[in-house]
């Protein structure tokens, strides 16, 4: 049974879908174990498990905490307007923007899996396998947000900000989704352990996607509500939230903001997404043992092929609400006429989801329900709007296929000297890369008509004179259209957007092909020597590599208007590099371990690690080599300008030292005997990473635990700890921020418990709570003068994870 410590009801609640739903999950999970006779076994294994996670969320905007204000309006010199945010000082800091979240999330994961071993001769077996696997989830998270967009001079201090009569926005926003996906995997393995040769051979499969749905299971993937023309206070404000919001209309009438009927209906989205992976490969080895001057050699030769293959569609289109009346929503009206109006979010409450109490003190907050959102869009179509130029290029724009096969070469030697005490391994691995990726291509010249020649088709007056536009050097054509961007309109009237025609012909589905080859040799070594029967030291040196993902191959070509100047900020190729290559790391490593008999040991180590060729952005002139890629003519895009990414030069060295301890304490007395403890540290540093590659990295991470073992049950408790970790840099330019100002994921201690208990010599019960102490997950941003209750960014609260079950073995 698996269950959070914030839904302990074993009644059903409301969330995460339309219906209250049990929140305490049964589960199982099992694996038989049959040998049959002496030449055939085989295994079965399965399980299941339902989890329901709760992912309350709240984010705070702090204007002169890492986030800018406005810029003054200057006449003369004089300042005429302060702006709509206007400057403070480093230390006193104040809140424009608040967003609180109740989230919730159902998971469900099943798998059932099956080997077949046969024995074929003395020294030969062959074993087939199938794992298969289905994970399930259903999204719900729902945001209300409170936006000050101006306040006046002297309206705000770090505890308080009076907005602006009528310049706040508040809305309601929804997004749920349901995530599925399967994935299966056929394998086969032939082993050959002979008395010279030890042979294998193998052959493996999978299969695995992802479907994100919404609209075809009855519900709106988001559902939007605003209001605007507000005038909102905070007040009291501390470091989670302002314990006092006050909203009040454009007449001073008060607003309730946790009261649907305060808002209206705006726009709704569908978001699907079905997308495969496929993994196949194959595999054999080779090795064989030998004696040169006394001393045993082991050869290991190797060959593989794998191939990954991705392809993802999806589709995006929006919907926006304009009512019965087909008039767009007036989100500035007054609260009497906001309820009065068609357009009423009301209409579409969730009943259910709404009983739930808002999270971080907030009193229960009313929702919309996707579900009647979609019902009414079926019923009503015609009070809904679409735009369908832009949702058939979000689905081209997520269209995209790669390939990537990977052939590899290794050869490996073992060797021992000095009686065994020293030990050796060593050898290379080359591995040969070919991707073959295809993403959408957006060039605006596929519009243009052109001759039988393949020339552009100029535009004519009237007259028959040529037609150009601009002057001077920046004279260009006006070339003959295919599809005009506009049309007539029946009805009479405006013309009418033709937009969706013109992007049929000059946006193209997976019309960018990508082709990339590079080969890679991966030296290694590896040594351990046994310094005396309880210290042994290793050290070991090799390199490896960090190829680009699939989108930096398969993420789409935009070309320029070849008719118009070439710009490095506008008018210009965007693309990702395909000639990017993958960066390599040379590492080198160090240990020394003490061993104490039967009872523990104690190591510590260090490394080293220098990465070459890690990705950065730019903008350069097109050259040869890089239009080569696309197939692109160098006479008509040579003069253009490509931004995309880049293998940065120099070096980024990465270091750290670790340390670990574990040991049974037998020297307690009698009672106390059982105790085990351990600790592990690890800390690590960057070095020259002008690009912020490693801005994510965790500098500190610290574990610990303590364990008691007796016949009948055993008890273990974990400590994980992970250090602040600096992230993003704030230059000091812009306005109210102060140098030194940067993001920063918060310290982190998270503690685990569990245990287990024998009733029987076959049956047991466990229980164990992960996040006992229920830590969140913190961000931070802020500078070396700014308040400390003004530096929390943003806060997620999963809760405690607690399981409970029966464990037999028969």
């Amino acid at each position: 049974v698996m269950m959070r410590d914030a839904e302990k009801s074993l009644s059903k609640t409301p969330g995460p879908i339309r219906d209250e739903t049990h929140k305490i999950h049964p589960g199982f999970d099992f694996s038989w174990v049959v040998p049959v006779n002496k030449r055939f076994g085989f295994t079965l294994s399965g399980g299941y498990s339902s989890q329901y996670t709760m992912q309350d969320f709240v984010s705070n905007t702090w204007r002169g905490a890492g986030n800018a204000t406005s810029a003054p309006t200057l006449v003369g010199g004089v300042i005429t307007n302060p702006g709509a945010l206007p400057d403070t000082t480093p230390d006193k800091p104040y809140l424009t923007n608040y967003a609180v979240r109740d989230g919730t999330k159902l998971t469900n994961r099943d798998s059932l899996g099956a080997t077949l071993d046969f024995k074929l001769t003395r020294y030969d077996m062959l074993s087939f396998g199938l794992q298969y696997a289905y994970f399930g989830a259903e999204f719900n998270n729902r945001t209300l947000t409170f936006n000050i967009n101006r306040v006046l001079p002297g309206h705000f201090d770090s505890r308080t900000t009076n907005g602006d009569a009528g310049q706040g926005t508040m809305s309601v926003n929804n997004g749920a989704r349901q995530k599925t996906g399967t994935t299966y995997m056929p394998t086969a393995v032939w082993r050959h352990n002979g008395p010279v040769w030890k042979l294998d051979a193998g052959a493996s499969f999978s299969h695995s996607s992802n479907h994100y749905r919404d609209i075809d299971k009855g519900y709106f993937q988001s559902a939007t509500t605003s209001r605007t023309n507000l005038t909102i206070a905070f007040s009291d404000i501390f470091y989670l939230r302002p314990r006092g919001i006050s909203v009040k209309d454009s007449t001073g009438a008060p607003v309730d903001p946790y009261s649907l009927t305060s808002y209206l209906l705006n726009t709704a989205n569908s978001d699907t997404l079905e997308s495969s992976d496929v993994q196949r490969g194959a595999r054999a080895n080779a090795a064989r043992d030998f004696r040169v001057l006394g001393h045993p050699f082991i050869v290991k030769v190797g060959v593989e092929m794998r191939e990954s293959i991705r392809d993802i569609r999806g589709t995006n289109p929006s919907y926006t609400f304009v009512g019965q009346d087909k008039v767009a929503p007036n989100f500035a009206a007054t609260s009497a006429a906001i309820r009065a109006s068609d357009d009423n979010a009301g209409v579409v409450l969730d009943e259910i989801f709404s009983q739930r109490n808002g999270p971080w003190g907030f009193p229960k907050i009313q929702y919309v329900s996707n579900y009647k959102y979609w019902e009414l869009y079926k019923a009503n179509p015609d009070s809904f709007t679409t735009n369908l130029d832009t949702n058939y290029r979000n689905a081209v724009n997520r269209s995209k296929f790669a390939s990537e096969v990977l052939s590899s070469a290794y050869w490996r030697t073992d060797t021992a000297f000095f009686s065994g005490r020293l030990k050796l391994v060593g050898g290379v691995r080359a591995e040969q890369t070919n991707v073959v990726a295809q993403g959408f291509l957006n060039d605006i010249t596929l519009n243009y008509a052109r001759d039988s020649a393949g020339k552009i088709v100029q535009a004519r007056d009237a007259a028959g004179n040529l037609l150009f536009t601009g002057t001077g050097v920046n004279r260009v054509i006006v070339p003959v259209l295919i599809q005009p961007t506009t049309i007539p309109n029946p009805a009479g009237g405006a013309a009418l957007s033709n937009a969706l025609a013109v992007s049929k012909l000059t946006l193209v589905d997976r019309g960018q092909h990508t082709n990339k080859e590079y080969l890679r040799f991966f030296p290694s070594l590896n040594a351990s020597f046994n310094i005396t029967d309880s210290l042994i030291a290793r050290g070991a040196v090799y390199r490896s590599v960090g190829r680009p993902d699939f989108g930096q191959y398969a993420n789409g070509l935009t070309l320029p208007d070849t008719d118009l100047i070439p710009s490095p900020t506008a008018n210009r190729i965007s693309v990702n590099n395909p000639g990017i290559k993958a960066w390599s790391a040379n590492t080198s490593k160090i240990r020394f371990e003490y061993y104490f008999q039967k009872v523990g040991q104690v190591s510590i180590g260090a490394y080293r690690r220098d990465y070459r060729n890690l990705f950065g952005s730019t903008v350069f002139q097109a050259t040869p080599e890089f239009l080569a890629y696309y197939d692109l003519d160098e006479a008509t895009y040579g003069p253009f300008y490509v931004a995309t990414n880049y293998n940065v030069a120099g070096l980024v060295r990465m270091e750290g030292t670790e340390f670990d301890y574990k040991q049974a304490l037998t020297f307690l007395p009698q009672w106390a005997r059982g105790v085990q403890v351990f600790a592990n540290m690890s800390a690590q540093r960057a070095v020259g990473d002008s690009t912020a590659s490693f801005a994510t990295y965790q500098p500190r991470i610290y574990n610990w635990g303590v364990s008691l073992s007796r016949p009948k049950y055993n008890l273990r408790m974990n400590w994980n700890y992970r250090g602040k970790r600096r992230t993003t840099a704030f230059a000091a330019s812009p306005r109210s921020i102060e140098p030194s100002t940067f993001n920063y994921q918060s310290k982190r201690l998270y503690i685990d418990l569990s245990g287990d208990y024998s009733l029987t010599r076959n049956l047991g019960i466990y229980a164990g709570m992960r996040n006992l102490n229920d830590a969140t997950e913190d961000t931070a941003r802020y500078g070396p003068n700014t308040p400390k209750h003004a530096r929390l960014l943003s806060r997620e609260d999963f809760g405690s994870l607690w399981t409970i079950g029966l464990r037999g073995t028969f």
